[in-house]
């Protein structure tokens, strides 16, 4: 059984914790409506649209996730120089998100993904994005920055969507290397297969899927779990690995400890979407507070858990993980719940 802190402490913690996101920003728009009939020009639903709404995605998300939990985020990335990315900027400032680090490109747009939704299932999604990597301007101006906002905060997060921000050689490992030469934590939410460029990292945050392609690339086995994430670790200096399951919860391997899998506390699952940005968000916000890594994990596993039970792209809030922990107070790893060894997978 895991024990946690209070409610009380964990807020007081994590209100003192101030952390900079940077990664590939993205703008979520949403449609949302009803569908009751089918058109008689093609056999195709005919929606009925009733609202718009935006929210900050990819990295952003991971921000808005920190902010939620009532860590102090700072955020960089790169936006269109258009009316997308100033509604993406204004929505990150209406949450007292730093913004101090993203600029913008009047050579790109801003990376936006429209939903259309009706009766809270998703119909179709639109992407509107160029992938390039970002000019040698943008990266020098970048890491002024980010040599700025480095010593203010006590880790970093690495959110690559691949839509540009990591793109160049050895940008990434310039992040990374310099956080670590200040003693700064460095978390990845990887989109590449390749973890050359993750090299040095405090810890790497595959989904299930990612975690397989890395296998087939390095020719390990899939049936071992424990095996090769030991390979990973030492070939990539990393502290620790996890691997979020989805539905099956969070797999955890720490050298010396061997591999643990935590079991899902999803209630409900309805969206996906956004449940990776939560995940590293939370690991990330926990870690900083100097927490026990399995409790770490455990809290990161809720706050994943919580937010697939919404529907968009939404963050996890600190009253939602208040109300998930105080009303499973006796421990949310019981008889019939402990946590899991998974040397096989």
């Amino acid at each position: 059984m895991v024990s946690l802190p209070s409610t009380s402490r964990l807020k007081e913690l994590l209100s003192s914790q101030k952390i900079l996101v940077v990664g590939d920003l993205i703008l979520d728009r949403y449609f949302w409506g009803t569908v009751e009939r089918i058109s008689p020009e093609a056999p195709v639903p005919v929606f009925d649209l009733k609202e718009i709404t935006y929210s900050l995605g990819g990295s952003a998300n991971v921000a808005a996730n920190l902010w939620g939990l009532k860590v102090k985020a700072y955020l960089m990335g790169v936006v269109g120089n258009d009316e997308k990315g100033d509604i993406l900027i204004n929505l990150a400032k209406e949450k007292g998100i730093d913004t101090t680090g993203i600029l913008k490109d009047p050579e790109r747009p801003t990376t936006l993904k429209t939903r259309i939704i009706a009766q809270a299932q998703q119909l179709l999604r639109i992407d509107r994005e160029e992938r390039k990597p970002l000019s040698s301007n943008l990266r020098r101006a970048f890491q002024e920055i980010y040599e700025n906002l480095l010593p203010q905060v006590k880790g970093v997060i690495l959110s690559d969507y691949a839509k540009g921000m990591f793109l160049h050689d050895g940008f990434c490992s310039w992040f990374i290397q310099e956080a670590r030469r200040q003693n700064r934590f460095v978390m990845i939410d990887p989109k590449s297969a390749d973890w050359k460029k993750y090299e040095g990292a405090t810890t790497i945050t595959p989904n299930l899927k990612e975690f397989k392609e890395v296998l087939k690339r390095e020719n390990l086995e899939e049936t071992n779990f424990d095996k090769a994430s030991e390979y990973l670790i030492n070939k990539y200096q990393l502290d620790f690995l996890v691997v979020t399951l989805g539905k099956d919860g969070i797999y955890l391997y720490e050298p010396g400890k061997g591999g643990l899998r935590i079991p899902s506390q999803a209630r409900e699952v309805y969206d996906v979407s956004g449940a990776g940005d939560t995940v590293i968000a939370s690991l990330s916000a926990f870690y900083a507070c100097n927490l026990p890594l399995l409790e770490v994990i455990a809290l990161a596993n809720i706050c994943g858990g919580i937010v697939v039970g919404k529907v968009g792209t939404q963050p996890v809030t600190f009253e939602e993980l208040e109300e998930f922990l105080n009303s499973n107070e006796g421990g949310f790893y019981g008889e019939n719940n402990q946590c899991q060894s998974k040397g096989d997978s």
